[in-house]
Parts: C-alpha cells; sequence; structure tokens
C-alpha cells in the first residue's frame, strides 16, 4: 500500500515538474516586439515569425514584413533593419478581421462560380433573363464576401506623441 501512494507521489511531483518548466519558458522565455497602451496598459506582442504591418516616420504608406529579429533598439522585418524610433505606427489585426475573412473567401469563390454560370447562361440562352439574374446574384455574393479585404485594421500611433509605446522584449533564459 505504501509503495502504491509512493509511486502516485512520484507520478504528481513528475507531473508538476514538468508543468513549472512548461509555465517558466512560456512567461519568462518569450522574445518579441511589445506594444503597449501608455494610457490603460493593454499589450500583445508579436514574436518572432509574425507579420508586423507598421509605417515608418516620413512615409505614406504601411510596410507588412516578418518579425526575424530583435535587437537592443532596432528589429529585422526580412532583410531591413528598423529604428524602433523610427516607427510612427502600426496596425493590429483582430481576431473578428482573421474571421471575416475567412468567411469571405468562400463566398467570393461563390460568387465567381455564380457569375460564371450566369454568363454562360446568357450566352447559351440569349432570351432568358435566367443568366442575367445569377450574374448579379454572384456579383452580389462575390461583394459581401469583398468587403473585409477592404476593411482597415486598427491603425496604433505609437513613437512621439503616439498613445502606444513599442520596445523589444528579450526573455530570460532557461
Amino acid at each position: 500500500m505504501t509503495n502504491l501512494i509512493f509511486v502516485k507521489f512520484k507520478i504528481i511531483f513528475f507531473s508538476l515538474f514538468i508543468l513549472s518548466l512548461f509555465l517558466h519558458r512560456e512567461t519568462f522565455g518569450q522574445e518579441g516586439l511589445l506594444i503597449r497602451n501608455i494610457k490603460n496598459g493593454n499589450a500583445w506582442m508579436y514574436e518572432i515569425g509574425a507579420r508586423v504591418t507598421y509605417i515608418q516616420f516620413h512615409e505614406d504608406e504601411y510596410t507588412t514584413g516578418v518579425l526575424r529579429g530583435l535587437l537592443d533598439s532596432a528589429v529585422v522585418f526580412g532583410k531591413d533593419t528598423v529604428r524602433l524610433k523610427n516607427i510612427a505606427g502600426i496596425r493590429k489585426k483582430s481576431p473578428l478581421h482573421n474571421l471575416t475573412r475567412v468567411i469571405g473567401l468562400p463566398l467570393m469563390l461563390i460568387g465567381s462560380i455564380f457569375m460564371g454560370e450566369g454568363v454562360a447562361g446568357m450566352y447559351s440562352n440569349p432570351d432568358s433573363d435566367d443568366g442575367a439574374k445569377l450574374l448579379l446574384l454572384g456579383a452580389g455574393v462575390f461583394a459581401v464576401g469583398y468587403i473585409p479585404f477592404e476593411l482597415n485594421r486598427k491603425d496604433l500611433t505609437v513613437g512621439l506623441g503616439g498613445e502606444w509605446t513599442i520596445e523589444v522584449c528579450k526573455g530570460a533564459p532557461l
């Protein structure tokens, strides 16, 4: 009986040990680009390998790059090294934005098929208006599916005068 209790104790202790290593790695081993709201303290992190959409001061368009590396006062997006003080804004995607895009793609495909069938129906039977109706239905379905791709993501102003801060976060090594 005591041997069984000892084995259960070993299993529980080993499980807690493995769990503590996992939690330590997840909480202290993360490295990335930390974005934090100055007013309310909300924050999130872009980890290495994440796609980041950013704009630099004195530029007109946003650039999207894959976060490849972290330096003390700069980050590496693909082959470009960008200093943190030169980043004027970040565009943040929400989970809802991603979900609507996933839903929009099949709608665009279905709309394209309907439009193709409508054009084929108009060509094969020009006396009927069924092809035109199917073409218009397909155009409407396609437009509904395309709307999420035109919605802008939330623009976050970082740097001078911005309400968000940006910093390199390097976790403690294991």
